[in-house]
């Protein structure tokens, strides 16, 4: 099936987030939103979400990947990024995402990579009417515990944020994640959710996925990967990755169409 690329623009108050759609030559297509991780990009490590995204849309679903503000292409500084934030900038999307000419809007899916798998949680759980499945990857349940160890380990910047491996972190990331316990009220979100997550993860231990597990009961599924890192580094096991996300979609759709 032939398909088609090209760079899309979302205005979020005076801001503009720069995205890349993938989608197919016929109409209408289910549509997944890929959420990137912290200090991420739309590309995302060794191409990641290219690679899935053109996956997706050579077997006839719609895949679109935006850079969050302050983050790749988008406008905006990094230091001024937060959770909240992104979360907000998620809805916006998927509304953006649901007017898009050409999608069935009954059947748009998220999917996120680490933070943004949290992200994603949130989302679905404030717009559950607009989101048909979600898959998440290595959702980083820890991220207080994340952020406690990037301004403990940063070079202290005069504003209160730290110097990040050359990333400005801004203070009013750590200061929102003290006291936010990122599981609560994302069970609000009733429908399918797949979770996938390598069993040798340093950076977000599984445990964190075995807690949204819990959290989101029997609508849930949790499938780890052997062997694999919080990044999927081998091809085996972004094959997997890949496969598992695509058969997931595929079965809450229950059509013969797939991705």
């Amino acid at each position: 099936m032939s398909k088609i690329e090209y760079p899309v623009e979302l205005q979020v108050g005076d801001l503009t987030l720069r995205g890349m759609v993938h989608r197919p030559d016929s109409f209408p297509y289910p549509m997944v939103i890929l959420f990137h991780g912290f200090t991420g990009n739309r590309v995302d490590d060794k191409f990641l979400f290219v690679r899935f995204a053109r996956r997706v849309a050579a077997n006839g679903w719609g895949c679109v990947r935006f850079d969050f503000s302050g983050s790749g292409e988008s406008d905006g500084e990094f230091k001024e990024m937060t959770l909240g934030r992104e979360i907000e900038e998620g809805k916006e999307i998927l509304r953006f995402v649901r007017r898009m000419e050409g999608v069935d809007p009954e059947k748009v899916f998220l999917c996120g990579f680490s933070m943004g798998g949290v992200v994603a949680t949130h989302v679905a759980a404030s717009m559950p009417e607009c989101v048909r499945g979600m898959c998440l990857w290595a959702p980083a349940g820890n991220m207080r515990e994340i952020a406690e160890e990037c301004f403990r380990t940063g070079i202290p910047l005069p504003d209160g944020g730290v110097d990040l491996e050359g990333i400005a972190l801004g203070r009013p990331f750590y200061e929102e994640l003290k006291e936010w316990d990122l599981y609560e009220g994302i069970s609000s979100y009733k429908g399918p959710v797949l979770i996938l997550h390598g069993d040798r993860d340093e950076s977000v231990p599984l445990k964190w996925s075995r807690r949204y597990l819990q959290v989101y009961g029997a609508s849930a599924r949790l499938h780890s990967i052997r062997g694999a890192n919080h990044v999927f580094s081998r091809i085996s096991w972004r094959e997997e990755l890949f496969s598992e996300s695509i058969a997931f979609f595929k079965s809450v759709l229950g059509s013969e169409q797939g991705a």
